[in-house]
């Protein structure tokens, strides 16, 4: 199920962002580009929610999800992918937007506005956060799993290339850029450039099935006691 993130935040700012800190569960899940982590997310959370019957139903939120929702906080979608990306404006830049926008929000702003929105999912528990630094975000949850999937290079280009119906090497250059925004967004959170270290597990979605993952998964959140 995914998450009315619209609908999420306008209760959500009813009041504070967070009325009870570290509380979770919350699964983050990050991938080098190639790695499908929205069919993982998808079956993960049918998964879940069978095993829980009644009780809180789980639900997934990416990216995509946060950009529209922003437009809809009127905060223009190239200034959403801008810090995604991990960039940094320089004076010349931030005079720009200053002048072209009625009301400037700083990249500072930005990014601490999205940080307060994953944070806050973190917190409620109960969800999968994809991307969006969600791992640098949440950490510090006691109640928290952070999954990394991974595969070899050239056979996330191969993927990408019959998925996409593009060339070999235009989807090198392409992946190569991605992971790098990825990093970057990554450093600009926790200015740390080896982020290994963050995760619990890593899967190689080369050599296992989605099933086998998320299977894989609920077991460790079963023997951490999440559900």
């Amino acid at each position: 199920m995914r998450i009315n993130l619209k609908k999420y935040l306008t209760d959500k700012y009813k009041g504070s962002i967070s009325e009870s800190s570290l509380q979770g569960p919350v699964i983050t899940i990050s991938r080098e580009y190639g790695c499908s982590a929205k069919e993982l997310s998808q079956n993960l959370v049918e998964k879940l929610n069978n095993l829980t019957n009644n009780k809180k139903n789980w639900a997934w939120i990416n990216k995509e999800i946060f950009e529209n929702t922003a437009k809809a906080l009127n905060l223009k979608e190239n200034r959403i992918k801008h810090i995604f990306e991990g960039k940094r404006m320089n004076v010349i830049e931030s005079i720009i937007w200053s002048t072209s926008e009625k009301y400037y929000t700083s990249d500072a702003k930005i990014k601490n506005k999205i940080i307060e929105v994953v944070r806050s999912f973190a917190e409620k528990g109960n969800n999968i956060i994809i991307g969006m630094g969600g791992v640098i975000i949440s950490r510090d949850i006691p109640k928290s799993l952070h999954i990394k999937l991974h595969a070899p290079f050239e056979w996330r280009i191969e993927m990408a290339a019959q998925k996409r119906g593009r060339t070999l090497e235009e989807m090198r250059k392409y992946a190569t850029e991605i992971d790098q925004k990825r990093n970057l967004l990554k450093e600009s959170l926790s200015q740390k450039k080896d982020f290994n270290n963050f995760f619990d597990v890593s899967f190689n979605v080369m050599t296992l099935s989605t099933d086998e993952i998320t299977d894989s998964i609920i077991y460790l959140m079963k023997k951490k006691e999440f559900i």
